[in-house]
């Protein structure tokens, strides 16, 4: 229904003036540029008018619904919080056309702006001359600081011809960063319920200049024109909603987002991306991204992407490069002739730790999942993929023109490390193969149409039909397992919420593939007073705790009865304020509907943390059980007790997957190829970074990311020969969520060592802070050599 919703405007008449500021009209056919503009008899008439206007907080400038205006429209001006200013429609009628005929970069620029929405308009910007690219609405930003609350939505986009390929400095709606002397950034940007089509390049795309880390050192010259002595420390965009919009029939990417932190990609439509292209050469991605941290891609649906021949992409979905901890998950990939899901980096800039899970793949082209140069950590787990015999055909003048039979369910290019398969379904009538190097780890998959797993590598491998429900349909339902299914609690245990339809992801062991059958909360019961909340223990949710009264007599017991037996070999308690407040002795038993109690295990536990972060302890099981009922018997516990979750799992034999964020480090300045920068923070103070020997200038940054929130006191810098290479100026900040704060200016380590001894120099902070990120500003180095080195970076 939304995307219905966005392919009409009936615009309601709006007040002569807004809680706060003045509405503006524009009529192309009553207005005049000489009346006041502020009654719709007394409108204005020209975009040249219109753009003349900077908005102020609570204006509105509302262009009459079912007219039309050729020309470009300047959007300039701000709101205030609570107070934005829109730009808009009045009256009755279709959205009004801004159509920009060919004429500039973008038929409508909105620039540094704040507190804004554009709502309801159709823009197109067409010409007879395609030698240049060109974009319909540009959100533009230069050196103006945090820029907040940013909306573009209703916005039907269209007709934006150009060079027929795709370049990053054109779409139906860019949005563009530039600048380096002011930090620039948009701060909850949504860009929702837009449909954009017939775009001769990218279909949405944004990016930033302010996007230097590690390998990335410039941003598309020769699409942007921007040169690399522009493209400055990395400060991403937070708070970036892109939503429910309609992107179809673009030559280009259809989704692109760029230099982003906790970005959520969601509902989003991308059809026939990279088609209709007139440049022979070359391919794209219906979604990629690209320098972005903790984004999340999820409930979208991407199908008909076009492919050029191996090496052209042509994905439904691609984590490119430099990206920290993509979440990849709930998507639907149909009919994309290039496959399903890449990774791939810059050797100089790889993307780590991308998790892809829950997705459904049906009839994709050549190839399935992909992993390729420079990745590390890429994990596959719990997909389902239903992969067809159909032949993709390129034909000529294209550069790729052949016929290509789906290849690989799996595959692994180049030098891709940390691969991770697990718990995913394979339905493989093309009998395609699946790449076994790398280290890669097959483990608890099911196999169906195919002669075995990859070469006897799956630790556990089911081959079986999977018994689903529509397979070969155009309906993701159809491709849930029925009852009978061997799918049923085969998985191992993955860190995951929900499967694809939303339906509760149960303790223990899961199912395999995208869907989860409905299992239903463990019902808690216990003699540890008070009995009150006790439902908190198994309500999924480790905010939520309960908590005894002081000094509860002990043992006291804890049940669980789940309605559908369980299996497990671990049970993990959580709790926040655990060193004092946490269970220190337990025993772990198990029984089935009216069975006797099995006693399992008994454990003593030591926690470490007495603060509000939830501390979490795992009890193995001597051998997996299959049960209805845990018991817990406390024998021993802090006061009062608390326990904020007991989760039952399922550990995997082996493999590099490890669930939850990671630690990550980037610099600005250039790196040397043999001592790269995540020798900071590999827990190793011997193992050096170190810049290349010639040519370094300051200021430059390192920026760790540790992927969750931490506790810090005091940094402590590790370097060895520091009095011939170790930074002898350097400021500390820590990031807030949105912005970098100063926690240190210009402290001056004093090196005493010109030898292999790693000397240590540590930054105190005014106050502890928490954080999950810090910025360290090198200002001067020893140079004695040319370069200068830093071995670890740490925290305390």
């Amino acid at each position: 229904m939304a995307l219905l919703a966005m392919m009409t405007s009936i615009a309601v008449p709006a007040p002569a003036r807004a809680a706060s500021g003045t509405t503006f009209y524009v009529d192309a056919v009553a207005g005049d540029d000489a009346a006041p503009g502020t009654s719709e008899s007394a409108a204005w008439k020209s975009l040249a008018r219109a753009s003349a206007l900077t908005l102020g907080p609570g204006d509105r400038l509302l262009f009459r619904a079912g007219q039309r205006w050729q020309g470009r429209l300047e959007i300039r001006g701000a709101g205030s919080p609570g107070s934005p200013a829109l730009v808009g429609s009045y009256g009755e009628g279709a959205k009004p056309v801004i159509d920009g005929q060919g004429r500039g970069d973008a038929a409508v620029r909105i620039s540094d702006v704040h507190d804004l929405t554009v709502d309801g308009l159709e823009v197109t910007n067409h010409s007879a001359d395609t030698s240049v690219y060109r974009s319909g609405v540009n959100l533009f930003a230069k050196d103006a600081g945090r820029l907040e609350n940013v909306t573009l939505r209703n916005l039907n986009i269209h007709g934006v011809n150009g060079q027929g390929g795709h370049s990053v400095g054109a779409a139906g709606l860019l949005i563009s960063i530039r600048g380096n002397t002011t930090p620039t950034y948009f701060h909850n940007l949504v860009v929702e319920r837009n449909e954009i089509s017939g775009i001769g390049s990218y279909g949405i795309i944004m990016w930033s200049t302010w996007s230097r880390r590690s390998g990335m050192t410039s941003l598309y010259p020769v699409e942007t024109g921007i040169p690399d002595s522009e493209v400055v420390t990395w400060t991403p965009s937070t708070g970036v909603r892109i939503r429910d919009n309609y992107v179809h029939d673009v030559t280009g990417g259809g989704i692109t987002p760029m230099h982003t932190a906790g970005a959520v990609i969601e509902h989003n439509r991308v059809e026939r991306a990279v088609r209709g292209r007139t440049k022979t050469t070359g391919g794209n991605v219906g979604i990629w991204w690209q320098g972005n941290d903790d984004i999340v891609v999820q409930h979208n649906e991407v199908s008909h992407t076009g492919f050029n021949g191996p090496g052209s992409d042509g994905h439904g979905f691609d984590a490119d490069a430099d990206n920290n901890r993509s979440l990849v998950q709930y998507n639907h990939s149909h009919d994309n002739d290039g496959g399903f899901f890449l990774a791939v980096s810059f050797a100089a800039a790889p993307t780590r730790d991308t998790v892809v899970r829950y997705n459904v793949s049906r009839n994709d082209g050549y190839e399935g999942m992909a992993a390729s140069t420079s990745t590390t950590g890429t994990h596959f787990l719990n997909n389902t993929l239903y992969v067809t015999d159909r032949v993709v055909e390129v034909k000529p003048p294209f550069s790729g023109a052949g016929r290509y039979p789906f290849e690989r369910v799996v595959r692994l290019y180049n030098n891709a490390s940390g691969v991770t398969v697990r718990n995913n379904v394979f339905v493989n009538l093309a009998g395609a193969g699946f790449d076994d190097k790398g280290g890669v780890v097959y483990d608890h998959n099911l196999y169906w149409g195919t002669e075995r797993p990859p070469t006897g590598a799956d630790h556990a491998p089911i081959v079986a039909d999977p018994r689903l429900a529509a397979p070969g349909g155009q309906d993701p339902d159809g491709y849930r397992p029925l009852d009978g299914s061997p799918v049923f609690d085969a998985g191992v245990s993955v860190d995951a919420d929900r499967d694809h339809a939303g339906t509760p992801v149960p303790d223990g062991a899961p199912d395999l593939g995208a869907f989860q059958r409905e299992v239903g909360p463990a019902r808690v019961s216990g003699t540890v007073v008070p009995k009150g909340h006790l439902e908190r223990l198994a309500d999924r949710d480790p905010a939520t705790a309960w908590v005894s009264v002081p000094k509860p007599r002990l043992p006291g017991v804890v049940e669980l009865a789940y309605p559908v037996a369980r299996t497990f070999r671990t049970v993990t308690l959580s709790a926040a304020h655990a060193a004092s407040r946490g269970i220190t002795d337990v025993e772990v038993l198990t029984g089935g509907a009216g069975g006797a109690w099995v006693s399992r295990v008994s454990a003593k536990l030591a926690w470490k943390t007495d603060d509000d972060t939830v501390e979490r302890q795992a009890i193995t099981l001597p051998e997996t059980v299959t049960a209805t009922r845990v018991r817990l018997v406390v024998r021993a516990a802090g006061s009062p007790v608390q326990v904020n979750e007991v989760t039952l799992g399922v550990p995997a034999a082996t493999g590099p997957y490890r669930p939850g964020p990671s630690t990550v480090a980037a610099t600005t300045f250039e790196t040397s190829p043999t001592h790269t920068v995540d020798a900071l923070v590999d827990g190793d103070p011997s193992s050096p970074w170190a810049s290349v020997a010639s040519g370094v200038t300051f200021p430059g940054e390192f920026v760790v990311d540790y992927g969750r929130d931490r506790r810090i006191a005091a940094v402590t810098l590790h370097t060895a020969w520091a009095k011939g290479q170790g930074v002898t100026d350097v400021s500390l900040d820590t990031w807030d969520g949105t912005r970098w704060v100063p926690q240190a200016a210009h402290h001056r380590p004093d090196w005493q060592e010109l030898s292999a001894k790693v000397e240590t120099s540590t930054i105190t902070l005014p106050a502890p802070v928490t954080t999950s990120r810090i910025r360290l500003t090198v200002h001067a180095a020893n140079l004695q050599w040319g370069n200068i080195a830093l071995y670890e970076i740490t925290t305390s």
